[in-house]
């Protein structure tokens, strides 16, 4: 015996009420629950406090975390254990020599993070090796992104696969899912992804159906489409009998408050016709992307030259300036608050960070749109962030409560300013959904970060705190427990997460991590 928790609260992660016991770790796994007196190397007595299993966040961005000495580490005094990322279209691999330069845009486009590493790999097995090879804080699993397999074969292209190409797609995302890819992701919003018709993501929803993969679905929008999108995305599933993930969903832009519900309604009808289906949200309202994304996929789809160029022409500005002040393009008008709602974030002229587009518009008599735009100009598309405040609050809410929704983060490492859900998403459901509001008991709260996503993911072993199952648990001190990850102070961390154990191993203490480094690839 390595390690023996006395006197536990146990939230198990099946659901189930609370109970009483201790619990015997040795090699890695938990070898006995009940009343154990026995001699053991570590003792911890957790004298009443909550003992869970360990958070699991099935949606994340920290694969561009992993090479990286200050990020690699961060989550784990949050509880988080075993992190699923290469979510919403891009991953490092597989790629090629011919379109590497593009390949590696989409990816850290995508991020944001201002931190790039190297990719001295080109199939999905070289990636994983690269991963295994470092001291790894968490677990990890990854999924392919179909736009890395679409560029890989079409370059930059915004036409319709050809056959011939849709055969190459396939054999890439075959040879991936076959090296260790546990399904693909789709960014159906985003560059290049959003180019792809129906038929290229039925075809390759075929390949992923016949490895027994799942698709993590980023659709073509979840404004004014949503509802749209999201039934594209079940008529795939119907066609095809993939498993499918709805990842965030969300209905955003004042216009579209109501669409949850609806959505939620659909994914429920399909689940009920025999569709294999599930979904993930995170408990915000705001989200955190690049500024330039307030522009439609036309502006910014081919890379920051040639907005630049749209920029530059003073017609083509004009008409963009124009049309997002009008509503045409209608970003700032269905924000909540419209430019009151989008936050610069990471700006590094004192003047401006922080503060809205509406204040910035204000202080310099400018539209919004010129703001921003002269923003960009001025200090680079790709780390000029922003804060987007896009949901309605009680519409959010409905969906983290909603029994089949798993709890995410959808969250990115940051070399500046980030978002709360890197290190708050769970923390802020544990905090607010259950003990400030209780609109969801404890257990409830628990399932949808453990066992939830470890059945639907396939993480055997993981989610539970039962004989057997790995020892990734989380001590909770929940007298004293407080998400402190606000928008202000993203990084926290939060009050009372005593002890997170990994694999067996102590792996944060008091909020520190003990930096002992024995994730694995899941």
């Amino acid at each position: 015996m390595d390690i023996l928790v006395k006197n536990a609260l146990i939230v198990d992660g099946s659901g189930r009420s609370a109970y009483k016991a201790d619990v015997a770790v040795a090699d890695g796994r938990i070898v006995d629950i009940g009343s154990i007196d026995a001699e053991c190397e570590t003792v911890i007595d957790a004298d009443g406090k909550y003992l869970f299993p360990g958070f699991i966040d099935s949606h994340s961005h920290t694969d561009v975390g992993i090479f990286d000495p200050e990020w690699n580490h961060q989550r784990i005094v949050q509880g988080i254990t075993t992190e699923i990322t290469g979510h919403c279209g891009p991953s490092p691999a597989p790629n090629c020599p011919e379109n590497l330069q593009l390949l590696r845009r989409i990816y850290f486009e995508l991020t944001g993070t201002g931190r790039e590493f190297d990719w001295p790999y080109h199939d999905f097995a070289g990636w994983l090796k690269a991963v295994g090879e470092q001291k790894l804080y968490e677990n990890y699993s990854f999924f392919v992104g179909h736009g890395t397999i679409r560029a890989n074969v079409m370059g930059g292209s915004k036409s319709p696969a050809t056959d011939e190409e849709i055969e190459r797609m396939k054999a890439l995302l075959d040879e991936s899912l076959s090296q260790g890819a546990r399904g693909m992701s789709f960014g159906l919003s985003f560059f290049p992804g959003a180019y792809a018709d129906y038929r290229e993501l039925r075809e390759l929803a075929k390949v992923v159906k016949k490895h027994g993969g799942i698709i993590a679905a980023h659709r073509r929008g979840e404004g004014g489409n949503a509802c749209e999108a999201v039934e594209e995305m079940l008529s795939i599933a119907r066609d095809t009998g993939v498993r499918m993930n709805i990842s965030h969903v969300k209905a955003v832009g004042r216009s579209n408050w109501g669409k949850a519900a609806l959505i939620l309604e659909m994914i429920e009808k399909g689940i009920g016709e025999g569709l294999d289906l599930s979904l993930g949200a995170y408990p915000y309202t705001g989200g955190y992307t690049q500024l330039f994304q307030i522009f439609p996929i036309s502006v910014w789809g081919e890379g920051p030259k040639a907005m630049s160029a749209q920029f530059s022409d003073p017609v083509k500005r004009k008409e963009i300036v124009d049309r997002l002040t009008d509503g045409t393009y209608d970003e700032i008008v269905m924000t909540d608050g419209g430019a009151d709602g989008i936050q610069i974030i990471q700006c590094p002229d004192a003047r401006f960070d922080r503060k809205t587009l509406g204040m910035i518009s204000r202080e310099t008599g400018e539209l919004p749109a010129e703001c921003a735009i002269r923003l960009i100009e001025k200090f680079g598309a790709e780390r000029t962030m922003m804060f987007q405040f896009i949901q309605n609050r009680a519409e959010m809410e409905s969906v983290i409560t909603y029994p089949r929704t798993m709890i995410i983060s959808d969250g990115t490492p940051s070399s500046g300013h980030g978002h709360p859900r890197y290190m708050g998403a769970f923390s802020e459901v544990l905090d607010h959904f259950v003990k400030e509001s209780k609109m969801l008991s404890l257990e409830e709260a628990v399932k949808k970060m453990t066992s939830m996503p470890a059945e639907r993911y396939g993480l055997t072993g993981r989610g539970l705190i039962a004989k057997g199952a790995h020892a990734d648990m989380v001590i909770v001190d929940w007298d004293n427990f407080k998400c402190m990850c606000t928008y202000d102070e993203p990084l926290g961390p939060s009050q009372g997460i005593d002890y997170v154990f990994l694999n067996g191993k102590i792996a944060a203490r008091g909020g520190v991590s003990t930096l002992a480094g024995v994730g694995e690839i899941v």
